[in-house]
């Protein structure tokens, strides 16, 4: 138990592809953007507060994201971290300022407002 509990003190507060909850809901301005790389049902399922759903496997999501604000910074997440990393990944290499801030459930124990 207590090595667990000092691993999560000690590691990273953030790495290349992902921001801990925690870090997320201590940075997040209302300018920022919350996309939700989930499918339309399970968005419509439970999503955080503001997020818009963006789905990583729709026909569309590279035309879509192609027309993102390059002067925003977008959080991205999904139901465990990695749809939202393969997505984050994918902005970033269009040159967006975008992080991976894991799974929904995460986000919630952390203290993030979900829509049900």
């Amino acid at each position: 138990m207590w090595t667990r509990l000092l691993e999560s003190l000690t590691r990273p507060a953030e790495t290349h592809d992902v921001l801990r909850p925690e870090v997320f809901l201590h940075r997040r301005r209302p300018e920022d953007v919350v996309i939700d790389v989930r499918t339309p049902e399970e968005f419509a399922q439970g999503h955080l507060e503001g997020a818009i759903n963006l789905d990583l496997m729709a026909p569309d999501f590279h035309e879509k994201i192609a027309r993102l604000d390059p002067n925003r910074t977008y959080y991205l997440y999904c139901r465990s971290g990695n749809r939202s990393g393969q997505a984050a990944r994918l902005l970033r290499e269009r040159g967006l300022e975008a992080y991976n801030i894991g799974g929904l459930e995460d986000l919630a124990r952390a203290g993030a407002t979900i829509v049900r």
